[in-house]
């Protein structure tokens, strides 16, 4: 009981924060309950959304209020005003970009299907826009390294993906739309990797201030953006994505243009080390190879379910707002969650915080299977937040403990460009042929059985550990 109220504690610091939590437990309840004759279907959505919004928004005022708190008294340690606003500048830019990403991301597989695409055409674009992004990846990380700067990269990469998003509402043909939804992940590709390059490059003068706070930002951002974009979306159409998420995303980047003078100010020069030439490669440790098979397999099922549980909405019945308010559930589980991991951390090792997560998304997949309400599927999303957050974090520990001294950073950069690289080109390609061909249901069966694969290879090629034996979290966490 004290740890329930203790995670609850942030809904509660404002008054009659409980009436809210109240509403949010029992008002989606009665939206699923109650009869479609008495009550329409936009009506339930949009009474949920807006109760959930509530709710997370103050969740996310209480955790703010909480911080500042802590900070004031001293409990997350002293920052020197440099190293305030670099780090206050940087959570800006992390809600930016993560309501920026709302505009899109959830919503250009129901674009694309207004525009004439059927789901594995839909699957096809957007296993290409994925490989597209992976392939560029490595190019912007050599400019940010060798030619631009991490800083300047991310502006350079927001104008551009800008620039490039107005031109969906110019494209008339299905292969002009298509051409420009790749060239969009292709300007996209840096942005996420990069502030997060920022973040613990910033971090190095604050490290008592977790990586993970400032990511819960872009969470934030999301959460809040996501449902007024769908509302918006709802009424006025999704042709108006590209005009939404243009100006968004020059937003962002024009912000990291204004901080960056003041992040290079307060960020006091480190000379590079003088590293020794390596004259060998060293093999990998079979147990990364397995988590990196494990990663694939869970990546391509989340990013199968994520693609097309948006137009599984849509045909039953469900319109852009109740897409936003799913992204938007999925945000509010996972911020609490993902801040709350090291509470889990006492109890579960990396292995099994990871697996844990894994089976939360294989339960959510198959509900989905069998689920036939628009608004019951989008409150699902939900519980898959908690999933995320749990394989999200226990990704990086793993990481972290599975790979040499001298291959940390390898080592991470292996499992995010298979997760986040590709995978989302599997389950993209794969989910759209799956659902054009037998329908959603067996799709998110397939999925659930992937989900189930990726637990059980995580099992047999991870070490077993207990809490105890754990190393010291690593400090991007």
């Amino acid at each position: 009981m004290a740890r329930a109220t203790r995670f609850f504690r942030p809904l509660l610091t404002r008054r009659k924060a409980s009436f809210t939590v109240s509403l949010m437990v029992s008002v989606p309840s009665w939206a699923l309950a109650a009869p479609k004759a008495s009550s329409s279907m936009s009506t339930r959505c949009l009474l949920t959304v807006c109760i959930v919004y509530t709710a997370c928004s103050t969740y996310i005022r209480g955790c703010a209020s909480r911080e500042s708190t802590a900070t004031r008294t001293g409990m997350v340690g002293t920052l020197d005003d440099g190293s305030s606003v670099a780090i206050g500048d940087l959570n800006v830019a992390f809600i930016l970009v993560g309501a920026a990403d709302a505009t899109l991301l959830p919503f250009i597989p129901l674009y694309l299907f207004e525009r004439g695409f059927s789901a594995p055409a839909i699957g096809f674009v957007l296993a290409a826009a994925a490989l597209a992004s992976f392939i560029a990846g490595p190019t912007w990380a050599y400019l940010a390294d060798h030619r631009l700067g991490l800083e300047n990269t991310v502006v350079l990469a927001g104008s551009i993906g800008a620039a490039v998003a107005l031109l969906l509402a110019a494209a008339h043909t299905t292969i002009a739309v298509a051409a420009v939804t790749v060239a969009l992940w292709v300007a996209r590709a840096p942005v996420i990797s990069l502030l997060d390059a920022i973040a613990l490059q910033r971090l190095r003068t604050a490290s008592r201030v977790g990586y993970a706070r400032i990511r819960l930002r872009m969470s934030a951002g999301w959460a809040a953006s996501v449902v007024l974009s769908g509302g918006l979306f709802q009424v006025a159409g999704l042709r108006l994505i590209p005009f939404v998420y243009a100006p968004m995303a020059l937003l962002a980047g024009l912000w990291v243009w204004h901080a960056r003078t003041r992040g290079v100010a307060s960020q006091r020069a480190e000379p590079a080390p003088n590293l020794p030439r390596v004259r060998r490669l060293n093999p990998m440790p079979l147990a990364l190879i397995g988590f990196l098979v494990s990663a694939l397999l869970l990546g391509s099922a989340f990013a199968a379910t994520s693609n097309f549980v948006t137009l599984r909405i849509s045909i039953l019945g469900g319109g852009a707002l109740l897409v936003g308010a799913a992204a938007a559930f999925q945000a509010l589980t996972e911020i609490p969650t993902m801040a709350y991991t090291h509470v889990l951390l006492r109890y579960l090792s990396h292995r099994m915080l990871y697996v844990a997560g894994a089976g939360v998304y294989l339960l959510v997949f198959i509900a989905w299977a069998l689920v036939s309400d628009a608004l019951a599927t989008a409150l699902l999303k939900l519980v898959l937040g908690v999933g995320f957050a749990l394989t999200y974090v226990g990704a990086v520990l793993i990481a972290d403990d599975v790979a040499p001294l001298h291959l940390r950073a390898t080592a991470q950069a292996l499992v995010k460009a298979v997760s986040g690289g590709l995978a989302p080109v599997i389950g993209a390609l794969g989910g759209g042929i799956i659902f054009g061909a037998f329908g959603s249901g067996a799709m998110f069966t397939a999925a659930a059985a992937v989900a189930a694969g990726a637990a059980v290879m995580a099992m047999i090629a991870l070490p077993a550990r207990s809490p105890r034996q754990v190393p010291r979290p690593s400090t991007i966490i």
